[in-house]
């Protein structure tokens, strides 16, 4: 039975009692199946089965949406339910995905369910449906498409443009029908290099029916055969001549800023050497004939720097500003540009020398706020295009960084003669010779021609002038005194801070309402007084000049205070060394006098021992030692006075040891006849310690003080010794009562203040402190079995 003829002319599916409903519907050639109004299948004839790539059994008692759950989604689940809700037949084509076939479905909603009958659009006629619609979607694109859309034959000839391509190329498709694709090339293009299929787009020059060209961004596409022989070519093309045009100029900004900042980093190149430079490279960048950096003072227009070496322009020329295109630079204060002349027009002027140009691109060179000068870059010649905004841009750059530079420059140079102003300001002795140098390096150094200073009176309770400089003198014949509340000097002073006022006419509490002043910086000098500069005009002082300014104040501080410092100091050094001057006489006259009568002492005491019986002779033994103690004490005050009264650290030289030592022992043997005192056998011998004279006062203290602290009946006293390297160590151990470990830090007086000291008495601190110039060591041990051991480390001479 065929399709048409089952089917009445309305579109209309009628059925029978349901008996024959199963017979009928599997005898028709169109697919149908059947669904309940759970969605689960009750009929799918063998067509519907075959199409849907199912086993009709397995389908039967399944839902759609179990079967084909990517149906319930789409367009059959949306088409389904709205015949089911609406209870109308609906009909559409879909093209389902999972079978790769398009189907023209009708769905006919009844009480029971929904009956769907459905055909596969690839039979219908003998034609390929699928195909025609890609032809028609296809044509669609072709004529729509906003790229310009060439095909060509397998020999590489045109065989149709879209309407895009016609605009682009200026050609109507039949004109260019059966040319060679290379009809539209601008550039030669070898046979390797034309249009080839590619998954990457490149760019082509091409050429328009007028003769102009373009850039195009180019995509090919090659249809085959199937023996694989090229049937077609497809190349969509966009005009990308402005985008490509931009890269270009950007890419070329780009490489400049990068050779800019290669050349402006370069710590070998001089100032100038950078400068032209850079100005080569701006003129190399912007294409043009010269470049210029000038500096503008009075109306004065003096050419620092120009390339090339052969220009009509060179370094240390000079021109009236209003004879050069740079006049309207500096007066905006902005870039200026021309590619014709002034204002459109062609250039007559003689500017810079030459019969003037036609191209200019001059922007302001700025140093801490103030017009400087210009740079600018000139060619004869006028240009087709303008100067672009990176053009500019790179013109600003350049300029920044020589205001950046210069300002650097200045900023440097003056904080060097700062320095020296420095050291002039602490040799300073006094304050008004600090006032004088302030005053005269303000203006020579730092540019700043009206400088005062003004000193505090505490008994007056007022700033008082002390200096200022010439132009200041000239300026105002009689500097005024600054009282409370009368004066911004009084506040900045009181309140410690600096202040800047940019425009005095706006500024409170003027002691003089017709002040020549345009500006002022008033910087306080601790407590001493103020330091004050100003100008003339309003808005003369730059950051860099109030930074200046504060380091000048600081280092005029630091002197006052120094100054100060060392007045008082001078002072109290007069009164000290007046007074040791008496302690010294005092000192010799003690020492003389205490030796003397000590010696009358000893002199009636031991011939009265002589002439006494033995025990009467023994109760004067203690009489006897104690003046020998007086004599020792008196020896190590004078010496002790001697080391700490020294001006500078005595010099050291080589002193025999074992002679030293030797020699305080014999002494000692004769002073304390009950003490036993012995040098170790193994004692070095023949080696020079690097001291004074003063070390046989370090032996006979440690002796005296192991024998005078001993509570044995016989005080013993060993010493002993080794070579260590380039030191000698002493061991001086006796077998008193010993030391306390906590105790044996402060026995030297280490953490004291001199003689009020709990230790022992001044001869261990006398000992500590030349063992410390000797760059020496000592530390206290016990003895075994009792006592103590004080140990002593020093240098040899020859280390």
């Amino acid at each position: 039975m065929g399709t048409h003829s089952t089917m009445p002319p309305d579109d209309t599916f009628v059925l029978g009692d349901d008996a024959s409903i199963d017979a009928v519907l599997d005898r028709i050639d169109d697919a149908v199946y059947a669904l309940d109004t759970d969605w689960r299948f009750t009929f799918c004839n063998e067509h519907a089965a075959e199409l849907l790539a199912s086993d009709p059994e397995t389908l039967l008692g399944q839902t759609l949406w179990e079967a084909f759950p990517e149906a319930a989604e789409g367009l059959v689940g949306e088409e389904f339910r709205t015949a089911m809700e609406t209870g109308e037949m609906t009909r559409f084509d879909i093209y389902y995905e999972p079978l790769s076939r398009w189907f023209s479905v009708r769905a006919h909603p009844s009480d029971t369910g929904l009956t769907v009958v459905f055909r596969d659009l690839a039979d219908q006629d003998g034609h390929d449906l699928d195909l025609q619609r890609k032809q028609r979607l296809f044509e669609a694109v072709f004529e729509q498409t906003a790229d310009a859309l060439i095909v060509a034959d397998g020999d590489r000839r045109i065989t149709d443009l879209n309407p895009t391509a016609e605009s682009l190329f200026g050609y109507t498709t039949e004109e260019v029908v059966g040319q060679p694709v290379s009809t539209l090339y601008g550039e030669p293009i070898g046979e390797d290099d034309a249009t080839q299929p590619s998954d990457q787009p490149y760019v082509l020059t091409y050429k328009r029916a007028d003769g102009t060209t373009f850039e195009g961004e180019t995509l090919s596409t090659t249809l085959t055969g199937p023996n694989g022989a090229a049937l077609a070519t497809l190349a969509s093309i966009r005009d990308v001549s402005s985008r490509m045009a931009y890269e270009r100029q950007i890419e070329a900004r780009n490489d400049a800023l990068r050779r800019f900042h290669a050349i402006t980093t370069d710590e070998e190149r001089s100032f100038e050497a950078t400068v032209e430079s850079m100005l080569a490279l701006g003129v190399d960048y912007l294409d043009v004939d010269i470049g210029v950096f000038a500096s503008i003072d009075s109306g004065d227009y003096a050419v620092e720097a120009a390339v090339p070496d052969n220009a009509p322009i060179t370094a240390g020329d000079s021109f009236a500003l209003e004879e050069t295109y740079c006049k309207p630079v500096v007066e905006a204060g902005e870039p200026v540009t021309f590619t014709s002349g002034p204002d459109g027009e062609d250039a007559d002027t003689s500017a810079y020398g030459t019969d003037g140009f036609q191209t200019y691109l001059g922007v302001p060179v700025v140093v801490d706020d103030t017009p400087y000068g210009t740079l600018c870059f000139a060619a004869r010649d006028s240009r087709r295009e303008g100067f672009s905004d990176g053009d500019t841009a790179f013109a600003q750059i350049a300029a920044q960084w020589l205001g950046s530079e210069l300002s650097s420059n200045a900023f440097e140079a003056k904080l060097t003669a700062l320095n020296e102003t420095a050291r002039q300001l602490m040799a300073a002795e006094s304050r008004d010779a600090i006032a004088e140098v302030t005053a005269e390096r303000a203006a020579a150094v730092l540019d700043l021609p009206l400088t005062g200073i003004w000193w505090y009176d505490d008994d007056r309770e007022a700033l008082v002038p002390a200096t200022q400089t010439a132009a200041a003198a000239e300026l105002i014949d009689d500097q005024p005194t600054f009282h409370q509340g009368d004066a911004v000097a009084w506040e900045a002073f009181t309140d410690g801070e600096t202040r800047v006022y940019d425009d005095l006419t706006a500024a409170e509490a003027l002691h003089n309402d017709e002040t020549v002043f345009g500006s002022e910086v008033l910087v306080p000098l601790g407590d001493h007084g103020i330091l004050v500069t100003g100008a003339t005009t309003a808005h003369a002082f730059s950051e860099t000049d109030r930074t200046l300014i504060d380091v000048l104040a600081a280092t005029v501080t630091a002197a006052l205070d120094q100054a100060e410092r060392e007045a008082v100091l001078r002072e109290t050094q007069a009164e000290l060394e007046a007074a040791n001057e008496e302690l010294a006489l005092l000192n010799q006259v003690v020492r003389h006098d205490i030796k003397n009568d000590v010696a009358v002492i000893l002199g009636h005491g031991k011939s009265l021992a002589d002439q006494l019986d033995e025990s009467t002779a023994d109760s004067l033994q203690p009489v006897l030692r104690a003046a020998t103690h007086i004599t020792d004490i008196t020896e190590t005050v004078g010496e002790f006075l001697d080391v700490i009264g020294g001006d500078a650290e005595p010099a050291l030289e080589p002193i025999d040891l074992t002679a030293v030592l030797t020699d305080e022992c014999r002494k000692a043997r004769r002073t304390y006849e009950d003490a036993d005192i012995q040098i170790d056998d193994g004692f070095p011998t023949g080696v020079e310690v690097a001291a004074t004279e003063l070390l046989s006062s370090v032996f006979r203290n440690l002796i005296t003080n192991a024998i005078t602290h001993n509570d044995k009946s016989t005080p013993e006293v060993t010493i002993s010794g080794e070579e260590r390297g380039d030191s000698v160590v002493i061991h001086v151990a006796d077998n008193g009562p010993g030391i306390p470990e906590d105790r044996r830090q402060e026995i030297f007086g280490r953490g004291e203040h001199g003689l009020e000291s709990p230790g022992s008495g001044i001869g261990l601190y006398l000992v500590d402190t030349l063992t410390d110039i000797y760059d020496g060591d000592i530390e206290i041990t016990d003895n075994e079995p009792e006592g103590s051991v004080f140990t002593l480390t020093l240098q040899k001479a020859s280390s």
